[in-house]
């Protein structure tokens, strides 16, 4: 039995000088850098690990042996109470049980949210909670590599200032420097709360929403569409590599499929890549107007439902303000696409936002759009110029 090979320890001057002494054993006789990058604890080792780990260092090397220290509070339950393994859920906390039920990336995604200054709270609600903002990040992911599947990437080109596809690089490059600060600083909280809206938000509301039409009824080559997936590829590779240290596992699988590498590759492990700190696009100035434009004429698609009746946004036209000729610089099918509309029409005069109805005007069967362009096409069908155009017919 273990008990016939065990022996006392006579090795052991002290548990807290041993402890107290690891940058030694660890750090400086490894050459691994000394002082420690960080040292990281509970509360209740203020007066404990980290204390007596500084004594002896400051007596041998005359400074800390940490840079910076880090402190956490406990977790309890949703009550306040101790989660002590004699309680009798305590088996469902055990962490072979949380990894089965939930998965080790839905887990790190919820440390990562945590307020940990304080004490934290802890429930099975609480984790299944954080499952559903994973997988909003998870799907984001998913639906960009699923409209890469007949994408070549071979390099990165800067997209005119006026496109869509500048804007949203832009606003990737600003969350990059966020999401990089959070980090070095450790926020991960704040870390994963921006790339959680970058996702639902500027991706999932915005960019990705406005840019289904041409990736599905553009024709497979064209120019806007190979421009839309030359950014989506770079979305990607960018938010895997922000998003390695909270979701290893998920990020790396999606970096694989990204680059079409096999789990054996070793040369395609997002984890070997560093940050994408900024893809340096710049955008037209009329893009802030545009933005502020189309968040007043989706309240006023919202009113039209009422007061015309146009359920489907491709019913609808509108006509924006652009008083100070800002909007006539951007496409106004990037326009129109932002707002989930058949086209938009830009008035100097106007003050707000105005909704026509196009329900009278041919549909393209396509498409659903009702661009104007609508006609019947060589083989008796209603198409677009562009839907026309996307099959080959005159």
């Amino acid at each position: 039995s273990w008990m016939e090979g065990a022996r006392k320890g006579n090795d052991i001057l002290d548990v807290w000088f041993e402890s107290g002494a690891s940058w030694n054993s660890v750090l400086r006789e490894r050459g691994l850098g000394y002082p420690a990058d960080l040292y990281l604890e509970g509360s209740d080792q203020h007066r404990g690990w980290f204390q007596l780990s500084m004594l002896p260092a400051l007596g041998v090397t005359g400074r800390a042996p940490f840079r910076t220290l880090l402190t956490h509070g406990f977790i309890n339950d949703k009550d306040g109470k101790k989660l002590s393994k004699s309680r009798p859920d305590a088996k469902q906390y055990e962490v072979d049980s949380l990894l089965a039920n939930y998965g080790s990336d839905v887990m790190r995604w919820w440390v990562a949210s945590l307020a940990y200054e304080n004490d934290v709270k802890a429930d099975l609600d609480f984790f299944t909670l954080s499952g559903d903002s994973y997988r909003k990040v998870r799907n984001t992911l998913r639906f960009m590599l699923s409209n890469l599947d007949d994408y070549q990437q071979s390099g990165f080109e800067t997209p005119a200032p006026t496109t869509v596809d500048a804007w949203v690089l832009a606003e990737f490059d600003l969350l990059s420097k966020q999401v990089i600060r959070a980090y070095s600083d450790y926020d991960f909280k704040g870390a994963s709360q921006r790339i959680y809206d970058f996702c639902n938000e500027t991706l999932s509301a915005v960019y990705l929403a406005a840019i289904k039409d041409r990736m599905y009824c553009d024709r497979a080559d064209s120019p806007r569409r190979r421009r839309t997936q030359a950014t989506l590829w770079s979305l990607t590779d960018g938010l895997c590599r922000l998003l390695a240290p909270i979701l290893p596992h998920t990020a790396d699988e999606a970096y694989r499929s990204l680059w079409k590498a096999g789990v054996d590759d070793v040369s395609r492990c997002v984890h070997t890549q560093e940050f994408t700190k900024g893809f340096g696009v710049t955008t037209h100035e009329a893009w802030a107007p545009a933005m502020r434009a189309c968040a007043e004429a989706t309240r006023s698609l919202e009113r039209a439902k009422a007061e015309l009746g146009v359920e489907n946004r491709l019913d609808a036209g509108v006509v924006l303000p652009d008083p100070d000729g800002q909007l006539c610089k951007l496409d106004l099918t990037d326009l129109a696409d932002l707002l989930g509309v058949s086209r938009v029409g830009l008035d100097p005069a106007a003050k707000e936002p105005r909704i026509t109805d196009l329900r009278a005007e041919p549909r393209c069967e396509r498409s659903w759009k009702r661009d104007g362009t609508v006609k019947v096409r060589s083989d008796g069908g209603l198409l677009s110029d562009r839907d026309a155009e996307a099959v080959g017919l005159k």
